[in-house]
């Protein structure tokens, strides 16, 4: 049963700190929210116990205890944030599940109480928490839930196991021999005849056919990478121009994957607005593209023979010999492109292999105590589906040998497809706090890749991550549940072979079908699509819709008639979407996450005005890749406002009135001119800044100096249209040295300027995990760089114009370091050099001449 606890986490520390309340006290209330209290740590345990347990195993009293459970506790949520926001007069926190920022609010509650005209008001709200204390009560009396359950450690970070998967490509189990197949069917540098030139010439398409989870996708990405770096190695008549993947999915639209396909191929497409183009307008933008290229491009994942008709027809046959790889699970797709290569599951030595590789916690550790009849039962049961060997390694590899039967017993296995019992299973075994974090997923759109970010700080807008006992930021909490569900198998990683926190990911399909189904079923996100669908709540007249993503869809009237959630909606997330008509914003009054990217909502701006009002709770606010005439100063009023991400909306210019949220922990703004420089210190909260272009001297110089003023910033990424002279490299470093919690330092600006000796007075923090200088090139390696200074730079990135002996050594004793590119201009690396044997231990990409 998902359950996902409703507002459960969130609403218990709140609780707690309302009953220190002064209000609450006088009033003698504090006997009915200390009782409610005592009910709702009962109620949570119930859930938590219920979560663990699949619905086919629940009783329908079960069921309908905790769907009342759960809407309850959202609706008691509201109730104490309206509270709060009715005495404050909508100074609420930036984050109510941080209790000692919930406790500020209400020490200002205490004095704001007495200026309040209509305190019957605020009385009303404190009986809506008491009604709902009684039905609470009523529910827990009435109905009974099972015992508890035993959760599951938490784990800080991603593991090396998982990482030891796809090292690289030679280390891809079973990869090579079904690799080399398809490059052999592709024809490409394998003709030694007077006829090879000729036939090289035609399009060739192979279509790679197998079931979901086989590793079709694996396979296609490998051929592709292996080819884009034996390019420069062909013949110039058989050399590629350009190169591409994307994956479409079931979507009946191909408008984001022709899209993707073009900043693929150019990355000039980036630039236009294509948002508003249909099928037509990118096919011929793509033939027009491709008419004298010599092209090699994966389509990854068509699902329908439409699907293909459409693609197949952009990609045209120009005679100069490009290459294509569909992949597909439906055999009459693969028969209508080419030749078919039909993948095979694993032979059972490959599939042990897999197995062993995951469970393993270092190459070369002994199998004692784990090899057996029972690992080649579990094993034996995958069916050589590595999808489903991945998984069940990952539910097991935390587990005593002795508790494997267990596992192996309660999945079952039954009638249906092994790989989504096993994908079932490893949901159930969750524990409570990660359940809607991976649900929270579905509400993206199938086979996209998904920035890791952006996605933390949805979580943390909606209330998902809480530091309780945890330490560190709210931000670093959700990065271990990140980590805890790239551990568990249940997301992809797109860049975890080099980076210590991977920047972007996916999901693999078979999880997301069982994740959007779930979220479906358990009215937990609904989603309408442009296939005219969407998941509905279980049949029970009283769910409510909670979240709502609307994805490639034409909506005429929003809401629609069948979806009464304006007043208890808490996430909105439109994409690719027209909107005729809708609802004024600020009806969306519980609103948390608000994410409109590439959709057309007509009277927008004046709806921004009205959210500055009245949506108070809002957390995360998104506006990408569409059209806004104005940003007004309203925007200013959102005071719980944590994130805020701008990307590409028309304007030129950051309004000042940004500068006001305080409480901003997040800001991304790109494609503006002009920002709010010299107010931008007043953005003390910020743990991460993201800006591209910032243009002008003056501007520049305000940026640079007010950055040291922001220290609590983890992450900065700037693109800078100013060169780095001397001067303005002095002002930056003086500034970074303020910066003690920061992780991530990507900066880029225009020309080439060389780095001024300042640069050897950073003392940089020792968790500096990446670094990135683009537009500056040093005399040599700074001096800070070893491992004394940096045991945690994993992601190292710079120009230089001479390399010594001693630099190359520093570089090869940094434990952590696992990407490494170095352009040196001027001079050569040292001849002669030679790593030693523990030299660059964790590297996994170099471009230099390492």
């Amino acid at each position: 049963m998902e359950l996902a606890l409703g507002a459960m986490a969130g609403l218990a520390p709140k609780l707690g700190e309302l009953l220190m309340a002064e209000y609450v006290v006088q009033k003698g209330l504090k006997p009915d929210i200390k009782s409610l209290s005592r009910e709702l740590v009962t109620m949570k345990a119930g859930l938590e116990d219920l979560s663990k347990v699949p619905p086919d195993q629940l009783t329908e009293v079960e069921k309908l205890w905790a769907r009342h459970i759960r809407e309850l506790s959202y609706d008691m949520e509201d109730a104490v944030d309206d509270f709060v926001l009715c005495v404050v007069g909508g100074e609420c926190a930036a984050d109510a599940t941080d209790a000692n920022v919930f406790k500020k609010i209400l020490g200002k509650a205490t004095t704001a109480v007495k200026k309040v005209k209509h305190r019957h008001q605020i009385s009303d709200k404190i009986k809506d928490i008491k009604k709902l204390s009684d039905e609470l009560a009523g529910l827990r009396a009435k109905y009974t839930v099972r015992g508890p359950g035993a959760d599951l450690a938490a784990s800080t970070g991603i593991d090396p196991r998982v990482l030891n998967l796809d090292k690289k490509e030679s280390d891809l189990v079973g990869i090579e021999e079904s690799r080399d197949k398809v490059i052999r069917m592709l024809s490409i540098g394998t003709k030694d005849d007077a006829h090879a030139h000729a036939y090289d010439q035609d399009l060739k398409i192979v279509s790679i056919v197998g079931v979901g989870g086989l590793g079709k996708t694996t396979l296609a990405q490998t051929v592709h990478d292996d080819m884009l770096k034996k390019n420069d190695m062909l013949k110039k008549n058989e050399k590629f121009g350009c190169f591409a993947f994307i994956s479409v999915g079931r979507t009946s639209s191909l408008t984001r994957a022709f899209e993707e396909m073009l900043v693929d191929l150019d990355e000039k497409y980036s630039q236009v607005d294509m948002s508003r183009w249909d099928e037509v307008r990118f096919s011929n933008e793509l033939r027009k593209f491709l008419r004298h290229k010599r092209y090699f491009i994966v389509v990854d994942d068509i699902w329908h023979v439409r699907s293909w008709e459409v693609m197949r027809y952009a990609l045209r046959d120009n005679n100069c010999g490009s290459r294509i790889i569909m992949t597909t699970r439906n055999f009459e797709v693969a028969t209508k492109a080419g030749e078919v290569y039909n993948l095979k599951p694993l032979s059972d030595e490959n599939s042990e292999k897999l197995f062993y590789k995951r469970i393993q916690s270092q190459e070369g550790e002994s199998l004692d105590g784990v090899s057996g009849e029972l690992s080649s039962k579990i094993i034996d049961k995958c069916g050589g589906i590595p999808l489903a060997i991945i998984a069940i390694a990952s539910l097991l590899v935390e587990r005593p040998y002795e508790d494997w039967s267990k596992v192996y017993d309660s999945i079952g296995f039954g009638n249906e497809e092994n790989t989504t019992k096993i994908v079932s299973y490893s949901y159930y075994d969750l524990p409570s706090y990660l359940k809607p974090c991976i649900l929270y997923l579905s509400k993206f759109q199938e086979d996209s890749i998904t920035d890791t970010k952006s996605v933390i700080w949805m979580w943390i807008g909606e209330g998902f991550v809480h530091l309780e006992k945890e330490e560190g930021s709210l931000f670093e909490v959700g990065q271990r549940y990140f980590n805890e569900l790239v551990n568990r198998s249940l997301i992809q990683p797109m860049d975890g072979t080099y980076s210590w926190f991977p920047q972007f990911f996916r999901i693999h399909d078979i999880v997301f079908d069982f994740i959007r189904k779930l979220s479906g079923v358990q009215n937990f996100i609904t989603v309408l699509d442009n296939r005219e669908q969407h998941a509905s709540p279980d049949s029970c007249s009283d769910s409510k819709v909670r979240r709502l993503a609307i994805q490639n869809h034409h909506v005429q009237c929003f809401p629609v008639d069948s979806m009464e959630m304006p007043e208890v909606l808490r996430s909105l997330n439109i994409e690719g979407s027209k909107i005729e008509n809708t609802a004024p914003l600020h009806r969306f009054r519980v609103c948390r996450v608000l994410h409109l990217q590439k959709c057309h909502v007509p009277k927008l701006e004046m709806s921004l005005k009205d959210i500055g009002r009245s949506l108070l709770h809002l957390k995360y606010l998104d506006i990408s890749y569409m059209a806004v005439d104005e940003l007004p100063k309203e925007l200013g009023h959102l005071k719980s406002l944590q994130s805020l991400v701008l990307i590409n909306i028309g304007l030129d210019e950051l309004p000042l009135t940004v500068c006001s949220l305080t409480q901003l922990m997040c800001l991304v703004a790109q494609g503006f001119k002009r920002f709010p420089a010299n107010r931008m210190g007043n953005l003390t909260s910020l743990e991460e800044l993201r800006l591209k272009t910032v243009v002008g001297r003056s501007t520049t110089e305000d940026l640079v100096a007010e950055l040291g003023k922001l220290t609590r910033l983890r992450m900065v990424m700037m693109t800078l249209a100013e060169e780095l002279d001397e001067s303005l490299q002095k002002a930056l470093v003086r500034s970074l040295c303020s910066l003690r919690e920061l992780q991530e330092l990507v900066l880029s600006s225009s020309g080439l300027q060389q780095g001024a000796t300042v640069w050897e007075d950073w003392k940089p923090p020792m968790q500096l995990r990446r670094l990135l200088i683009r537009g500056i090139h040093f005399s040599w390696l700074p001096g800070w760089i070893n491992r004394s200074c940096l045991p945690r730079l994993c992601f190292l990135a710079l120009g230089m114009y001479a390399v010594e002996v001693q630099g190359l050594d520093n570089l090869a004793r940094l434990p952590e370091l696992s990407y490494l590119a170095c352009t040196v201009g001027g001079f050569s690396w040292p001849p002669g050099y030679t790593v030693g044997k523990d030299g660059f231990r964790n590297l996994r990409f170099c471009q230099g001449g390492v």
